[in-house]
C-alpha cells in the first residue's frame, strides 16, 4: 500500500507539479510484481489501476503529450502482472502438494512405533516422528537443527558412529543390514535400538543425508542377558547333579556286578533287576545330557566317518547278533552321531532280547546316504508308528521305555539335514520286526584313503 500511495504521488507529481510527459513507470513493476507475488490474480487489478493511472493523469494534465506509449505501458503493466500471477500460483501450488506430502508423511512416521529420524550430511537432525521424541524425552523442536551424534549418541561410540556415517555419505551407500547402536535419552538412560538406514540423494544425485529407524529393544537385551545367566545357573545345578548322580551309579553299578557274581538263584535275579534299573538311571543322564546338547547348538556340521561310527557301536554290543557289511562312506554330522545308532541298535536288541537278529545297511545316493537298522523283533504296531518318533512317546510293550531316545534319534538326523522314518522290515506284517530307514547328507569333499578294518568285509557279531 505506501508502494501504491508512492506511485499515486509519482504520476501527479511529475504531470501535475513539473508539467513532464514523462513518469518513471519503471518503478510502477515493483508493486506490481510484489502484489502478484502475494495476491495473484488480484495483481491485475493493481495493474490496471497504474495502468489507467499514467493514461488519465496525461489527459488531465497534459493531453498533448499522451502517445500510444502511454497506452502499451499500461498494457504491459496487466501482462506483467498476468505472467508473475501465474507463475505465482504455479509455485504455490506446488508448495501446497509438497506441504501436503510432507505432513502426510508425517502423519505415517508419527503414527510408528519405532524411532524414524533424517540426518542431513552435515550431522543435523532434519526430521524425527512423534515416537522418536518421546523415545528421547525431548519436544520436536528441540531436536530439529541439532547435531545428531552430539544429542543422543553415547560419547565413547560418537566418534566411531560419526565415522561410519561420513563413509556411508561419501560412498552415498549405508552399512547394510539390520545392527544394535545404542542412544542417550535426555534424562541420561541409555538404550539399545535395532538399527536400519538408507541414504537419501538430492537432486543432484549426491549424497544428502540418512534416513534411520530404530527400534527399542533394551527390554529384549536385558531380558536375553537375565535368560543366558538364568540358563549358565540352570546348567550348573545339572552338571552338579549329572556328576553326582553319575559317580554314585557307578559306584552302585559296580557293587551290582559284584552281587550278580556272587548270588546264585533268585537272588542273582534281583541282583540283575537291580542292575537293570542303575543302567536305565545312567541312560536318563545320558539323554538329559544330548537333548542339552542338542538345544545349545555347540557343535556344526562336519565330515563325519559313518562306517567307524557303525563299527564301534557294533562293538558295543559283543553278544548281538548283528550284520553289517563295511562301507567307506564319510556323511555331514557331529560328535552326537554315534547316538542315532545307539538308540536304533539298542531298541532292537531291547526289544528283541538275545533270539532278534539285527542287519545294518548303507546305501550311497546323489548327495545322501541310505541307512537302515532291520531286526526281528515283535516290530512297531500300526498305530504307533505316526507318533513313534515324537517326544515322551511310548510303545505298547512292557519293555518301553521313557519316550526319549527315538525322538533325540529323529531331532539329531532332522539337524543332520536328513529324515527317519519306521516301515515293517516285511512288508504288510508288523510282527516280522521294523525295519528303521533315515538319510543323512553326504560328504562331497575328497575322501582320504582308508586304512584296512578289522574284519573286513561281511562282519557278524554272534552270540556264543
Amino acid at each position: 500500500m505506501a508502494l501504491l500511495a508512492i506511485s499515486i504521488f509519482l504520476t501527479y507529481y511529475f504531470h501535475a507539479i513539473l508539467m513532464l510527459g514523462t513518469v518513471f513507470s519503471h518503478f510502477f513493476y515493483i508493486p506490481i510484481i510484489l502484489t502478484a507475488l502475494w495476491w495473484e490474480k488480484r495483481s491485475i487489478l493493481v495493474a490496471i489501476f497504474l495502468g489507467g493511472l499514467v493514461v488519465i493523469s496525461s489527459v488531465l494534465y497534459r493531453p498533448d503529450l499522451l502517445t500510444l506509449n502511454d497506452y502499451g505501458r499500461a498494457l504491459m503493466f496487466v501482462v506483467i502482472a498476468f505472467v508473475v500471477a501465474s507463475l505465482s500460483e504455479q509455485l504455490k501450488g506446488r508448495e501446497r502438494e509438497e506441504k501436503k506430502q510432507r505432513d502426510l508423511a508425517q502423519r505415517y512416521l508419527d503414527v510408528a512405533a519405532v524411532l524414524f529420524v533424517v540426518i542431513g550430511a552435515d550431522h543435523t537432525i532434519r526430521l524425527v516422528n512423534r515416537h522418536g521424541c518421546k523415545l528421547l524425552g525431548y519436544r520436536e523442536e528441540e531436536l530439529l537443527g541439532r547435531d545428531w551424534f552430539t544429542a543422543v549418541v553415547p560419547e565413547a561410540s560418537r566418534e566411531g558412529r560419526r565415522r561410519d556415517f561420513d563413509a556411508a555419505i561419501a560412498n552415498n551407500a549405508a552399512f547394510p543390514g539390520r545392527r544394535e547402536n545404542p542412544v542417550v535419552t535426555r534424562n541420561g538412560d541409555e538404550l539399545i535400538l535395532a538399527w536400519q538406514d538408507t541414504v537419501f540423494t538430492g537432486d543432484d544425485g549426491r549424497a544428502a543425508g540418512i534416513i534411520g529407524s530404530g527400534a527399542d529393544i533394551t527390554d529384549r537385551i536385558r531380558a536375553e542377558e537375565a535368560l543366558r545367566a538364568a540358563h549358565g545357573e540352570a546348567n550348573l545345578y545339572l552338571d552338579i547333579m549329572a556328576h553326582d548322580i553319575n559317580n554314585a551309579n557307578a559306584v552302585t553299578l559296580g557293587y551290582a556286578d559284584l552281587l550278580v557274581e556272587a548270588l546264585e538263584g533268585k537272588e542273582r535275579e534281583m541282583a540283575r533287576k537291580l542292575r537293570g534299573g542303575i543302567s536305565r538311571s545312567i541312560k536318563i543322564i545320558q539323554n538329559v545330557s544330548t537333548i542339552r546338547r542338542l538345544h545349545s547348538h555347540e557343535t556344526t556340521a562336519r565330515p563325519v566317518d559313518l562306517d567307524a561310527v557303525i563299527r564301534d557301536e557294533i562293538a558295543h554290543h559283543p553278544d548281538a547278533r548283528i550284520a553289517y557289511e563295511g562301507k567307506p562312506v564319510r556323511v555331514m554330522a557331529d560328535d552326537l552321531l554315534p547316538e542315532v545308532f545307539a538308540n536304533l541298535i539298542g531298541n532292537s536288541i531291547k526289544f528283541g532280547e538275545s533270539r532278534a537278529e539285527i542287519a545294518v545297511r548303507v546305501e550311497k545316493g546323489d548327495g545322501t546316504v541310505g541307512v537302515s537298522v532291520e531286526d526281528t523283533g515283535p516290530g512297531v504296531p500300526d498305530a504307533v508308528k505316526p507318533v513313534l518318533f515324537t517326544r515322551f512317546a511310548r510303545g505298547t510293550s512292557a519293555r518301553s521305555g521313557k519316550g526319549l531316545g527315538l525322538y533325540i534319534t529323529r531331532t539329531l538326523i532332522e539337524r543332520y539335514g536328513g529324515s527317519i522314518r519306521v516301515e515293517d522290515r516285511v512288508p504288510g506284517h508288523p510282527e516280522c520286526g521294523a525295519a528303521f530307514r533315515f538319510t543323512l547328507r553326504s560328504d562331497r569333499t575328497p575322501e582320504p584313503p582308508v586304512s584296512p578294518a578289522p574284519a573286513a568285509g561281511r562282519m557278524i557279531t554272534a552270540r556264543p
